[in-house]
């Protein structure tokens, strides 16, 4: 869908639904009680209305399968209070405050409570949340379609997954209708059911990861790279953490300003804008990992197609005497089983780029290695194209792409399996058009590589996620104060 057309869609329902609220039958309003006896009459029970001037008029009381059934019709703009009484006993079997708003809209319960048609404010929101989920769907396959190696990819799955919960939760609003504020109420609070799932998986992951990376360690060595996985870990888990414990920790204090019991009080409602601001920013950028976590996949396990003219082939270190670690083995290995793959099906050959400079450690460059064993695996000479003055993935796509003679070349690229989605993002910033594929590498390797392209993504859109946060902000904002002013007006 278009911007325009959205936009247009979500204040022509939006209209709709004023009318509907405001203007259709809103100064009527059908009250339903569940009867504690069985058999008794209308005649047993006392209407008791408290109500400055004459605000609403009480009519066509009746009993219908074991429920008091009665409708009120706003007069005047006001408050007013109704009681229904057990004569026999004097019990309250209902009490429950009406306001009636400009234009006799009745709302029971506050100020924004239950109405007449509120239930179409939740299929409002559902549908309004489905044409954007439509929309980012839509982008989001085009976009993969043009290019899978882009951070805007992992913006959009985020998002699609984001909102996904997000409808799932407000589908469950209109099967169990509690008017504005209850669906209000339930949305802030099913944040806390977030934390609920969310806390357990947290230290579950924060766990395995920190597993992962004291083996990776152990095998690569230590630097602050290595540490990301135990470090996004924590984090996670504090955020989830510390809405609860602030939460704990103004219930048990005695000072009159945090006094958090006063439901009507504005201190307990800056702790609930607080905590569910917490929680939904971490739900988000859970959904954002989970969406880099599944492009990363896609992208290790993706297979080019067989029409191309030239595979570069990613460098890393070598071994002292010059032959190749068993991480480039694996890279070069892929290379040539594409290359096997693609003259068996179509007859094409392919151009072999091996590409990475010599480093001081190192006897000869990594290119030059990958080409003798290139050689040593059957692959001619001439079919090979030295790329030797790189130090960095960015400078192999760079350097490897001047030395192609083809225009409008088809080119694939060979790295491990969790380097490929990174590398080829790398070779999307150049404008460089490429398929990755990926050779099979240590699992210990895989979840910090996944960290880093995770906050690569962070970092690289940061202004969109940001926004994305501050929309979210003000949202639970306008929320809480809706809840806060529903039962001060008046």
């Amino acid at each position: 869908m278009k911007k325009r057309l959205i936009y247009f869609s979500v204040l022509f329902l939006l209209a709709i639904v004023s009318i509907m609220i405001l203007f259709i039958g809103g100064n009527k309003y059908t009250i339903r009680q569940d009867l504690y006896n069985s058999g008794t009459k209308l005649e047993d029970y006392d209407f008791i209305i408290e109500q400055e001037n004459e605000v609403i008029k009480i009519n066509n009381k009746k009993i219908v399968d074991n429920e008091i059934v009665f409708e009120i019709e706003s007069v005047n703009k006001g408050r007013a209070f109704i009681d229904i009484k057990n004569k026999d006993d004097s019990n309250l079997l209902y009490s429950r405050v009406v306001y009636v708003h400009s234009f006799g809209l009745i709302t029971e319960g506050s100020y924004f409570g239950k109405t007449k048609y509120d239930i179409v404010i939740p299929i409002y929101i559902v549908i309004c949340i489905l044409m954007f989920l439509l929309t980012l769907i839509r982008r989001y396959q085009i976009s993969l379609k043009n290019n899978v190696y882009q951070y805007k990819n992992v913006l959009y799955l985020g998002l699609i997954i984001f909102l996904s919960i997000i409808m799932l939760q407000n589908i469950f609003a209109i099967i169990n209708n509690d008017g504005l504020i209850g669906n209000i109420e339930r949305f802030i609070n099913s944040f806390d059911f977030f934390s609920f799932i969310l806390l357990p998986i947290c230290f579950i992951v924060s766990i395995f990861v920190t597993i992962s990376n004291i083996i990776l360690i152990k095998k690569e060595g230590f630097n602050l790279r290595n540490t990301l996985g135990i470090m996004l870990g924590l984090f996670f888990c504090f955020l989830t953490i510390v809405p609860g414990f602030i939460e704990s920790l103004m219930h048990s204090s005695n000072i009159i300003v945090f006094d958090i019991h006063n439901e009507k009080g504005l201190f307990v409602r800056v702790v609930q804008f607080l905590k569910s601001s917490i929680l939904a920013i971490v739900s988000y950028l859970e959904c954002v990992l989970l969406g880099t976590i599944i492009l990363s996949l896609k992208a290790s396990r993706h297979n080019p197609n067989y029409d191309k003219d030239y595979v570069i082939i990613l460098g890393c270190k070598i071994q002292k005497d010059g032959k190749l670690t068993k991480l480039l083995k694996g890279r070069v290995d892929r290379a040539i089983e594409f290359a096997t793959k693609q003259k068996e099906e179509t007859g094409k050959d392919i151009v072999f780029i091996p590409s990475g400079g010599q480093g001081s450690d190192e006897i000869i460059s990594e290119a030059l290695a990958m080409k003798n064993y290139l050689i040593e695996n059957g692959i001619k000479e001439k079919n090979i194209i030295l790329e030797d003055k790189s130090t960095n993935t960015l400078e192999n796509f760079k350097f490897s792409h001047k030395l192609m003679k083809k225009k409008d070349a088809k080119i694939a690229f060979s790295t491990t399996n969790y380097h490929v989605f990174r590398s080829g993002l790398l070779a999307t910033s150049l404008n460089i058009k490429l398929e990755g594929m990926g050779a099979k590498t240590k699992s210990y390797f895989w979840i910090n590589a996944f960290i880093r392209e995770y906050i690569a993504t962070l970092y690289y859109e940061k202004k969109k996620h940001l926004l994305i946060i501050l929309i979210l902000l003000m949202f639970i904002f306008l929320m809480v104060l809706l809840v806060y002013l529903s039962v001060h007006i008046y």
